[in-house]
């Protein structure tokens, strides 16, 4: 029989500061019946995108120094973006919740192509640009692959019988301690960085990828 050590482990470690002033953990019960209603699901809808949105698109970019670049384990690059001297003259950054995000918001609209192919304007204006990131090379899939597996979750899944069914059904409604991420996202809003449209450009001395990374 396997037991439960009472071990805390610090997960402050793997949040680059300032960001780690942004963690705080809850006790969070998921919702993980098949039919029970959510905010985050069901059928294409205005009010489901923004559920969606209110956190995707409430996270603007940040910018950090170069002492917090190297704790990120990069090197100073001369084709690293970095903001205009007036905007903080800092390293251009964005937290990594905002793109996994965004992967899996766009794979939820791909499994209602026809309604989002006439309601979605990004869809609309750049479906080239789309289809690269959920067909080849399956960016998204794998994103969220290797972010999945970094943060294998080792808790349990308990099963239980229930009546018309000839084995055990899993209870998805698992315990875990979760990251608040209200307090993430009003974190984020406090260091947030709003630059007006056109005026992020390259700064001298900026030397270009000849690929993208």
């Amino acid at each position: 029989m396997l037991e439960m050590p009472n071990i805390v482990q610090d997960e402050s470690r793997h949040s680059v500061p300032p960001a780690v002033e942004a963690v705080e953990y809850l006790d969070v019960r998921f919702n993980g019946t098949l039919h029970k209603p959510s905010v985050s699901k069901g059928e294409p809808s205005p009010e489901l995108d923004a559920a969606w949105n209110s956190i995707i698109f409430n996270m603007k970019p940040l910018q950090i120094s170069s002492e917090t670049l190297a704790k990120l384990g990069k090197d100073k690059r001369p084709s690293l973006t970095r903001l205009p001297g007036e905007y903080g003259g800092e390293y251009l950054v964005s937290m990594e919740i905002t793109h996994h995000l965004h992967c899996l918001n766009m794979l939820r609209k791909y499994l209602d192509y026809d309604y989002y192919k006439a309601t979605d304007v990004a869809m609309q204006a750049d479906p080239v640009s789309y289809r690269m990131h959920l067909g080849t090379p399956h960016h998204c899939v794998d994103i969220l692959r290797q972010q999945l597996l970094c943060n294998a979750d080792t808790g349990f899944i308990t099963y239980d019988w229930v009546k018309g069914k000839d084995i055990p059904f899993p209870d998805f409604n698992t315990w875990h301690k979760c990251k608040n991420i209200d307090k993430i996202v009003a974190w984020n809003h406090q260091h947030e960085v709003r630059i007006p449209y056109g005026r992020l450009a390259r700064t001298e001395g900026v030397v270009d990828l000849e690929e993208t990374p």
